[in-house]
């Protein structure tokens, strides 16, 4: 996995959470959804990432795994940060390597 995928799953996955975030905090009057985003994230993550993963045969090799682990947390943090602090995070890891 590259990247830009990586980065274009957390921009599209994160969104689709705060969305979801959103519904259940009006229907469930939630005060405090950090936990509600954390388990969000994680099931839209991984499971968003494991979809993607089998529509481009992108193989499930160690690294593409540890990517698709880090995917859930990225996904967390950028719904609840904001998308621009991840990015360039994630920018600084990656030049690192």
């Amino acid at each position: 996995m590259t990247l830009t995928i990586f980065l274009t799953l957390v921009t599209i996955l994160s969104a689709v959470a705060s969305l979801f975030t959103e519904a259940i905090k009006k229907n469930f009057q939630i005060n405090n959804p950090t936990l509600a985003v954390l388990i969000i994230s994680a099931v839209i993550g991984w499971g968003g990432g494991a979809a993607t993963y089998a529509l481009m045969h992108i193989p499930f090799t160690v690294n593409n795994i540890i990517c698709l682990v880090l995917l859930a947390p990225a996904i967390w943090l950028s719904a609840t940060l904001g998308y621009d602090k991840v990015k360039e995070i994630i920018e600084k890891i990656g030049g690192l390597f």
